[in-house]
């Protein structure tokens, strides 16, 4: 093929995408510098994309040490780290020094690349670039991804198709650089999000087990040493980000309780509920599935397709076909039907008849799996495999048109193309992209204040999702916050908000100068009922030699608090 003429199918290919991108994801696009959702869960991760941005640059070992439930380290690894995103979304956060573009930025490459991604996988494996398109349409927009829209993490899914497309290369040309490949996309889609690194790791030892029962022809002495050093590679790579989530671990006993684990399992009739933000006519017609992380229809035409590749994948099998296809055929076939079965968590009830599932091996027996609560999302291998599965589909079909008269090839292929992008549409994300919560005047002030000091806002929330818009407040000074919100907390935090009711006292200052030690309090006034507030002001000003006002704006006041020894000497 002319170079010009390969260039302009690949601007042709990426235009498709990104248009597709921008009528899925509407109005996004024109909101990438402010729209971002309040949800706890957003304004989360939005924290930890800039702590990344904030920490990397000038203390990059410090990176989990991260500013909230000060004093405790390793606090980053309570949550996602998002190392990965941050890498993808860097040059959007150089450009603009903003953030929430570099979020939203890496929220659209999520959608873009997951559908380059599929396309050169399956219209590599069928020789079909209709197929192709088709199931990069399927991948990038599958209703599973809208439901997951305030976790960017699981968004993130886009390197899977890129790590098998380039271990098919190697399998068939054998060049290590195709290996090499292969092992920077496993790295990134580790990076990217806790979840998709255990489900690699699961998905690569099916691929193993494949490929030794039906390729062990194409291995020699020299990929299997290839294939073994670029695991090894990408573990050590990833080692020291799981560490400190192992520490964690080890320290406060974190695990996802199996009764979590159960009510967060899927259920087989869940492949057939849509949620209630589909839009398509036939919707109406079928079950409504009401919580997000259960909903995992794919869509009508999706699993049409991919029946159709079941039988057309079958209807070749005697064929005089080379061994690597046939080995990526059975090991999406396996993946599908892996991502299906683990999904529906460690059992199934069928009556008063409860059914043990694999899923409960891996969670009492794999590392890792017991720190996993939502084994729904499995359902990213389901589709995976359902839209590789449905690109033979769509491949066979084509062929069959192009023997028609006068070639319909084309206009069969389009027409999956078209009904795909009308069953796809969700609801407007305008719905989710409200401005961002204002940074207060007082946090700015914070930025100006010299040194890496502890800092504790009153009232402390019991409800802990409230923390995440001081959370979001503290990237305007970065100081170390003795609040915090993310998917595990410490277990003596409760103990401060518990103290905290009965702010202040000689008692409850000594335990913040012993276990808290924070140097700034700040108290929003506002935040307290009317009667509360009153007897506050009224308790802080006996205090006011051991916590002297330094800053006010309005409601919100910061009160400095000094060592015993100090406040007594100011006295």
């Amino acid at each position: 093929m002319p170079q010009n003429h390969r260039l302009a199918r690949g601007a042709g290919l990426a235009i498709f995408f990104l248009a597709l991108t921008a009528y899925l994801t509407w109005p996004l696009l024109p909101r990438m510098a402010d729209g971002i959702s309040p949800s706890p869960d957003s304004l989360l991760n939005l924290w930890a994309l800039a702590w990344n941005y904030h920490i990397l640059p000038r203390e990059p070992l410090s990176l989990f040490d991260a500013n909230i439930f000060f004093p405790r380290q390793d606090t980053l690894a309570y949550s996602e780290h998002l190392f990965g995103v941050a890498l993808i979304a860097a040059p959007a956060y150089l450009a603009t020094g903003n953030v929430i573009f570099a979020y939203n930025f890496a929220i659209v490459l999520s959608f873009f690349l997951s559908g380059i991604g599929m396309y050169l996988l399956v219209s590599e494996l069928t020789g079909s670039r209709w197929a192709g398109l088709v199931s990069g349409v399927i991948y990038a927009a599958a209703p599973f991804r809208f439901l997951q829209l305030l976790h960017i993490q699981l968004l993130s899914y886009q390197w899977f198709p890129f790590v098998f497309l380039y271990l098919y290369r190697f399998l068939r040309q054998g060049r290590p650089r195709q290996l090499a490949v292969a092992a920077v996309f496993a790295t990134l889609q580790i990076l990217s999000c806790n979840y998709y690194a255990m489900y690699l790791a699961l998905a690569l030892t099916l691929f193993a087990i494949v490929l030794i029962l039906v390729g062990r022809s194409l291995l020699d002495r020299r990929k299997v040493l290839s294939l073994a050093a670029a695991a090894g590679g990408v573990a050590l790579v990833a080692l020291p980000f799981f560490l400190p989530y192992q520490r964690n671990r080890a320290d406060q006993g974190y695990y996802r309780r199996y009764e979590d684990v159960v009510q967060f399992s899927a259920e087989p009739l869940d492949y057939l509920r849509p949620s209630a933000f589909n839009k398509i006519f036939y919707v109406e017609y079928l079950p409504h599935q009401l919580r997000s992380e259960k909903a995992l229809f794919p869509g009508l035409i999706a699993i049409a397709l991919g029946v159709a590749g079941c039988f057309a994948t079958r209807s070749r099998k005697g064929s005089a076909e080379e061994v690597a296809p046939r080995v990526m055929r059975v090991f999406f076939l396996v993946l599908l039907a892996t991502g299906f079965v683990l999904s529906l968590g460690p059992r199934l009830e069928l009556g008063e008849t409860t059914i043990f599932l694999p899923y409960r091996f891996l969670y009492r027996s794999v590392p890792g799996f017991q720190g996993l609560r939502v084994p729904a999302r499995l359902t990213v291998l389901f589709l995976i495999g359902l839209a590789v599965l449905a690109g033979w589909g769509v491949a066979w079909f084509v062929e069959r048109a192009g023997r028609w008269k006068g070639g319909w090839q084309h206009a069969v292929g389009a027409a999956f193309v078209l009904l795909l992008a009308l069953e796809y549409q969700t609801y407007s994300l305008a719905r989710v992209l409200p401005a961002p919560p204002a940074i207060p005047p007082i946090h700015q002030w914070l930025g100006t204040q010299p040194g890496d000091f502890g800092v504790l806002e009153l009232p402390l929330h019991e409800d802990i999702t409230q923390e995440s818009v001081r959370m979001y407040h503290s990237t305007a000074h970065w100081k170390r916050l003795a609040n915090g919100f993310s998917g595990w907390w410490p277990n003596d935090y409760w103990v401060l908000v518990g103290r905290m009711r009965y702010f202040p006292t000689a008692g409850i200052l000594r335990f913040l100068e012993r276990d808290v030690p924070v140097h700034w309090i700040l108290v929003h006034y506002d935040q307290y009922p009317e009667r509360q507030r009153a007897k506050l002001r009224h308790d802080m000003e006996r205090y006011r030699d051991r916590m002297p006002i330094r800053a006010r704006f309005g409601e919100d006041v910061v009160y400095e608090l000094l060592p015993q020894t100090r406040a007594g000497d100011e006295g």
